[in-house]
């Protein structure tokens, strides 16, 4: 089914619009400094990314799914089954860019010590960026909002081609020079 007549899509966008404008990724301090057992971070990581969610059905993360970032070294392992705000970041981060990069790029942007100041300063750099880059985006959006008008096709094109190049963008950058080389 396309859904790109003008009053769905401009319909749609205004709702995508509503669930995002109170959303905001939580700083480090506000993360919990007592360790948490798997169903605390769970519920914890529900309440701040339910707004990327697509559907109810959709959940952001389950126990099985950290378990395998903790298998594949991705984020550290638990200490006494209590994750720590270091996890917390951690996976809040790979919440958010595992909706447009693979696991392996992501492990890439993560310090290799997973040290607590390391996590800190990443997930701090993390959530200004996400903060800065999400408002210039809305801004963006705001602005070509008239492409619903041709059918709402450009502004579905738009997005695609955005997303795509973003991709590819970051791909390119976190491609270490020793694959380049190889590559050639």
């Amino acid at each position: 089914m396309c859904m790109t007549d003008e009053r769905s899509v401009a319909q749609r966008l205004a709702a995508w619009e509503e669930s995002r404008k109170d959303f905001d990724l939580p700083d480090w301090e506000s993360l919990p400094q007592l360790g948490l057992y798997m169903d605390q971070v769970i519920l914890l990581l529900t309440q701040y990314l339910g707004p990327l969610s697509r559907s109810e059905e959709d959940k952001p993360i389950t126990a099985s799914i950290i378990n395998n970032y903790v298998r594949l070294k991705v984020m550290p392992a638990p200490v006494k089954k209590k994750y720590s705000r270091v996890h917390l970041a951690s996976l809040i981060i790979i919440c958010v860019l595992k909706q447009s990069l693979s696991i392996s790029d992501i492990q890439k942007i993560f310090p290799q010590d997973h040290s607590e100041e390391a996590v800190r300063l990443l997930y701090g750099d993390f959530v200004r960026q996400y903060r800065k880059v999400s408002g210039a985006f809305a801004r963006q959006v705001q602005s070509t909002a008239d492409l619903c008008a041709a059918g709402g096709k450009e502004l579905i094109l738009t997005a695609a081609v955005i997303s795509s190049l973003a991709k590819d963008m970051t791909e390119f950058l976190l491609r270490s020079e020793e694959q380049e080389t190889l590559e050639k």
